[in-house]
């Protein structure tokens, strides 16, 4: 009884830390998309705002960028 006791708190245990690595990975996945969604969203906002000065006419600084 004891040993089996013993096999199934180990298997328990191995399943536990597949999904603590799973979520660690998954963390790190999410951490990773969310630094290149704001790059890209600063980078967005950045063409906006030039295109909108071309738009309006201007300045020559914005039209030799």
């Amino acid at each position: 009884m004891l040993n089996s006791v013993d096999n199934l708190s180990l298997i328990l245990q191995m399943i536990s830390l597949e999904i603590l690595l799973k979520d660690y990975n998954n963390t790190d996945l999410m951490q990773e998309l969310q630094t290149q969604d704001e790059k890209y969203f600063k980078k967005i906002i950045e063409q906006n705002k030039q295109i909108i000065e071309l738009l309006k006419g201007g300045t020559d600084e914005s039209r030799t960028k």
